[in-house]
């Protein structure tokens, strides 16, 4: 198992490592020195773990983005998208992908101390998962290590104390290589998996990997048809209040292990409002 984030996703070669170094090492930390912040604009937020040895350091970057805005709700930044309110300043939603325990121990207090509302995206086929569950999960997930996930009674707990149970597909795999039936499974399956479990609505779902070309058009409109209010991606972007709901929504990746600067650039930055791009046919 996997005992820090170093581990999860360590670069593979020496091109990843030249990447990694050039974007991570360089860019992520120049860019922050002078850049046009937005002064009115909502930006989606996600992450996927929180290792015991970064919480004091999460703990600051998280108190450091309630200083640039709030942080809503999936049912709030909805009724702001769809709604005539057009309230002043920053606004963030934060949701979290995988469902891994260490959000359950590690960040769920931080975040609830400060406040912050977030939704918790599972793969009900891996909740509370065995080693050989485990194992076929990191995979699925393309992790380098294993690492464990919460159980539903975890899951139910965070519920009671307001965190949002959404789905990430059944078992983690990617929508547009998947064939029809196994899209409906993965995806309306995942849904009906989770409210069988839990016995409350689940009605946000992020596709795994989060790029275009990992999500199909037909697999779309399954989630549509399956009762998600809510789809989100990992594809950068701003969203305008009274702007609407587009046919999926944007997300800023980072984790709470990096640079404070780098995430409150990304977080804050100005840059086009977000439109949806196809999907792979």
């Amino acid at each position: 198992m996997a005992t820090s984030a170093a581990e999860m996703t360590p670069p593979v070669g020496l091109r990843d490592r030249v990447k990694r170094f050039a974007l991570r090492g360089v860019l992520d930390r120049a860019r922050p020195l002078a850049y046009r912040r937005a002064r009115e604009t909502v930006r989606c937020l996600t992450f996927h773990y929180l290792f015991p040895e970064e919480r004091e350091h999460a703990t600051r970057l998280f108190a450091a983005l309630k200083r640039e805005g709030d942080f809503v709700t999936t049912a709030e930044l909805l009724a702001l998208l769809d709604g005539p309110a057009r309230p002043a300043g920053r606004l963030f939603h934060l949701s979290v992908d995988d469902g891994f325990q260490n959000v359950a121990s590690e960040a769920h207090p931080i975040l609830r101390a400060a406040g912050i509302p977030y939704a918790l995206m599972v793969c009900p086929a891996f909740v509370g998962a065995g080693a050989e569950g485990l194992d076929q999960f990191r995979r699925n997930a393309r992790y380098a290590r294993g690492l464990p996930t919460a159980d539903w009674d975890t899951l139910a707990a965070l519920g009671r104390e307001g965190v949002e149970i959404g789905a990430h597909t059944l078992t983690h795999r990617e929508v547009s290589r998947l064939a029809p039936c196994e899209v409906e499974r993965e995806v309306a399956g995942c849904r009906a998996a989770i409210e069988g479990r839990l016995g409350t609505p689940c009605t946000s779902f992020a596709w795994p990997f989060g790029q275009a070309a990992a999500m199909s058009e037909a697999a779309l409109a399954v989630a549509a048809g399956a009762g998600y209010r809510a789809v989100f991606s990992s594809l950068r972007g701003s969203l305008r209040p009274g702007g609407g709901v587009p046919r999926y929504l944007p997300r800023h990746h980072f984790e709470p292990g990096w640079p404070i600067a780098s995430v409150l650039y990304y977080a804050t930055r100005a840059e086009p409002p977000f439109v949806a791009r196809p999907l792979a046919p």
